[in-house]
């Protein structure tokens, strides 16, 4: 006969051992330990954790820890409404590609450390590269953060260490005198775009993004506000605002540049101020990614012109990197300056 408690039901078996159940207060699901107690005591014990667990919060849903992580991580996904378009694209490949054909069926109560370990071993035996792992596992993690706030786990079973870390190989950037020599050799109406990126770090989705509106002359004196920036989902323009406040900034152009500045103004003009400065002269609108690839690879590889190894090509983000300061150009927080390492707009 059943010895029915506050919370629970334990019963002894013909055996001598004692079993444990509950009904789970959500799902109204019937939870069973999984095994069988030697004593009562213990089977009372397991049932006392569990409610302790249910005061605090902490007691695992057992329908959501039997359904598959593909529908999981899914829906998941479909719910990330605060992502931007291209990290959606990306996270919606990583899962089709490196998660979905390794533990899709698996349960998510059944994914554990171990489960993960042979997930990293198997995917980083791949072809695809060590900073693809490297997202991939970001990725897995963050669902299965998300898998432990909805109380389907007790903790993230990802604990591999080291292993998030992206470790890209530095790529071959133009120096300045090689950046002119390729604005000279790019289509004119291009040209400044180059010597942004170069001189000023603009990303080459910042340049696109620029409005007449952000450039600003006060006395002879140019000034470019970054405030949005254009990428590219599907073959879509999107226009988005930085991640971060400090993408949001405002930079004093030298002598150089502000010559170039005028040039394009005075050519490409009037502009009203909500114009973009930088379009493809044959639609009126934003260079595809077809585009710009076929404008940059003819400047890049023109006769006489620098050559920048088509394995390597220049890094829209190596701007970040290698600034010092410098009276020439300053920004928000103080003069900056791209030098020989600064990089163009890239074509991918």
């Amino acid at each position: 006969m059943g010895l029915r408690r506050a919370f629970g039901t334990t019963r002894k078996h013909r055996s001598g051992r004692w079993g444990a159940e509950y009904t789970h207060p959500i799902s109204r699901e019937r939870v069973l330990p999984g095994h069988s107690f030697r004593t009562k005591a213990d089977a009372l014990k397991w049932l006392a954790t569990a409610e302790v667990d249910l005061d605090r919060g902490q007691l695992l849903d057992p329908s959501g820890t039997k359904q598959t992580f593909e529908s999981y991580a899914t829906t998941w996904l479909a719910g990330r409404n605060d992502l931007r378009p291209k990290t959606l694209l990306l996270y919606d490949y990583l899962l089709r590609v490196h998660l979905l054909p390794h533990l899709g069926e698996a349960p998510m109560g059944k994914i554990d450390p171990a489960t993960i370990r042979r997930w990293h071993g198997t995917v980083s035996a791949g072809d695809q590269s060590a900073v693809t792992t490297a997202k991939a596992y970001r990725l897995l993690r963050q669902i299965m953060q998300a898998a432990v706030d909805d109380m389907l786990l007790r903790a993230n079973p990802c604990t591999l260490k080291n292993v998030s870390v992206e470790h890209s190989a530095e790529r071959a950037t133009p120096s300045i005198d090689e950046a002119r020599r390729i604005a000279d050799a790019i289509k004119p109406e291009y040209r400044l775009m180059v010597m942004l990126a170069a001189v000023a770090g603009l990303r080459r989705g910042e340049c696109l993004a620029l409005r007449r509106r952000n450039l600003i002359e006060t006395n002879g004196i140019w000034t470019v506000v970054v405030d949005a920036s254009i990428v590219f989902v599907k073959g879509e323009a999107i226009l988005q605002p930085p991640k971060t406040s400090a993408g949001v900034r405002r930079l004093t152009l030298p002598a150089v540049l502000a010559t170039v500045v005028e040039e394009h103004v005075a050519t490409y003009g009037p502009f009203k101020p909500d114009d973009l400065v930088f379009v493809d002269r044959r639609t009126g609108e934003t260079p595809t990614v077809t585009v710009w690839r076929r404008v940059w690879l003819h400047a890049r590889d023109a006769p006489g012109r620098v050559h920048v190894p088509r394995s390597t090509p220049p890094c829209r983000h190596a701007q970040r990197h290698g600034r010092r300061k410098h009276p020439g150009v300053d920004g928000a927080n103080g003069p900056l300056v791209a030098e020989g390492c600064a990089a163009l707009p890239a074509p991918g």
